[in-house]
């Protein structure tokens, strides 16, 4: 009778419970396998600070301490769990607007951002925008808010509450659907 020694026990048992333990899987461990892979991200990066240019000029820069793609998802998109910040630029020097935000999701099918927790807009008046949420529509070229919101007017002088907004995505035209509350402030300095 033949022997084994220890070693060479272990090292046959390690290669062959694996494949025992992945022959008795059935169908329904399969499927939930497959369908884990939609939550698994297919591209992750730390610390993001990227443009993108048409021309040679910078159009968008954007920073992020973490971006996750999930190209395996149903309906692909891009996640930015621990915030963003977005500046878009008439040209390489002057920015037109930014956005910051606790979270973004980018729906690259739908060419759609939303945008939650503690989101700020500013445009290049100096006019800001704060809500908890906000959609930028890339088609139509605009953002909105079915949120609560509070934008400061400096050109006017104004802090103005609301809910509900509808705005260019340079946010220099707004429309606010329900006025609650404004503040005008007056400069007498102006006069």
């Amino acid at each position: 009778m033949k022997t084994i020694s220890p070693y060479r026990a272990k090292l046959l048992a390690a290669l062959l419970l694996p494949a025992a333990a992945l022959s008795c899987k059935n169908s329904i461990e399969k499927i939930r396998e497959i369908n884990d892979i939609q939550s698994i991200p297919s591209l992750r990066m730390e610390n993001l600070n990227g443009r993108t240019t048409e021309m040679g000029n910078v159009k968008v820069r954007f920073i992020s301490p973490e971006l996750r793609q999930f190209h395996f998802a149903e309906e692909k998109y891009t996640d930015f769990p621990k915030g963003i910040e977005l500046y878009r630029y008439l040209d390489s020097t002057t920015v037109e607007s930014s956005i910051t935000a606790d979270h973004a999701i980018s729906h690259e099918a739908k060419q759609l951002w939303e945008a939650t927790g503690n989101v700020v807009v500013k445009n290049m008046n100096g006019d800001e925008l704060r809500t908890e949420k906000l959609f930028w529509d890339e088609k139509t070229k605009k953002i909105y808010t079915d949120a609560m919101v509070k934008i400061i007017d400096t050109e006017k002088g104004a802090i103005i509450y609301g809910k509900g907004l509808v705005a260019n995505e340079s946010f220099t035209d707004y429309e606010i659907q329900d006025v609650f509350d404004s503040v005008l402030y007056f400069d007498d300095e102006k006069k």
